[in-house]
């Protein structure tokens, strides 16, 4: 077979409706309409209420950590903060650490706005969880988690703080090493 016809093959089998990509952007745009519908957060849009909420966790983060901590694009984040700033919702000085980087606070009016748009985040929160079986709740938020972690980078954390992968003897090695402390700690 050539070339050509191969990936040829490769489109013709492809399926949007089963791409997890676009599967993903269609849930994402699923929230968004939800909460615009809400009509109870007129002041932001959802993005922006997620970046008020990550201000809000911790005050002082530079523009670099916003990107970090919302996913949301480099270019985009600094649009975002500029026309909120003009807004009045957040402030930005020079951080403490780095004169380059700029720290972004929430102004009072940012706390107001966060507080008007909590109860369409949670709604929208709901809503998403609402549509899923009950059975099926847990599993993808812990799906959502993991591919959070992939994005990050850093290694999903391990159920209930153990690791499930060890090996048998990789387990017994790990008892005996935890035995053997106890004896010495006993002498």
């Amino acid at each position: 077979m050539s070339e050509e016809n191969s990936k040829s093959d490769e489109v013709s089998s492809f399926k949007l409706s089963e791409s997890p990509a676009h599967l993903l952007r269609r849930s994402q745009q699923f929230a968004t309409e939800i909460y615009s519908d809400l009509g109870l957060a007129d002041n932001v849009t959802l993005r922006q209420s997620v970046v008020l909420a990550a201000v809000a966790e911790k005050e002082g983060l530079s523009q670099s950590d916003l990107v970090n901590t919302t996913g949301i694009d480099r270019s985009t984040l600094a649009d975002m903060i500029a026309r909120m700033e003009m807004k009045g919702l957040v402030s930005r000085s020079a951080a403490e650490t780095d004169a380059r980087a700029k720290s972004v606070f929430l102004t009072d009016a940012g706390r107001i706005a966060l507080d008007e748009a909590m109860p369409a985040m949670q709604t929208v929160d709901k809503a998403l969880l609402h549509a899923l079986p009950k059975n099926k709740r847990k599993s993808f938020l812990a799906t959502l988690a993991l591919l959070h972690s992939a994005a990050e980078g850093v290694e999903p954390p391990k159920a209930n703080g153990k690791n499930k992968d060890k090996s048998k003897g990789d387990k017994k090695k790990s008892k005996k090493k935890t035995s053997s402390k106890k004896k010495k700690s006993k002498k």
